[in-house]
């Protein structure tokens, strides 16, 4: 029996996470869509504009959240080594600037919400009105 209840929560647990997905938010001010490829580009500092023109900075959430982890692994299509590689190289070179961290999703939704300028990642059982899903 209690094999069963451990099953049980495990595969409840399995399934409430499935449906999380990650998504990548912005001001609502901010009006456009982003393709994955777009994503991509501007996460790894290869675009600082949107498609429209608009100057955009990205947040990140730290190393050690999951949501960070789903998103790169979604978007980027890099593990958290691969990440610390690919900037170091870019900093070092003078290429690029290391984007912002923040420790939590409230503190990035904050962030975002007071600053057109800036777009990030949360969990979509996050997004509230003060931000807007840009990409899926």
């Amino acid at each position: 029996m209690k094999k069963l209840i451990i099953l049980a929560s495990a595969l409840y647990l399995q399934t409430a996470f499935a449906q999380a997905e990650v998504v990548v938010v912005g001001n609502p001010s901010v009006k456009t869509t982003l393709s994955s490829g777009e994503v991509k580009n501007l996460f790894l500092g290869k675009r600082q504009a949107l498609p429209d023109g608009t100057k955009i900075e990205v947040v990140e959430l730290n190393t050690e959240s999951p949501i960070r982890e789903e998103f790169h692994s979604k978007f980027t299509k890099k593990t958290q080594a691969q990440l610390n590689s690919y900037w170091t190289r870019l900093v070092f070179t003078g290429k690029g600037k290391m984007p912002k961290e923040v420790s939590d999703s409230k503190e990035l939704i904050s962030m975002i919400a007071s600053n057109p300028g800036l777009i990030g990642y949360v969990d979509s059982s996050e997004v509230t009105s003060d931000i807007v899903v840009l990409a899926k």
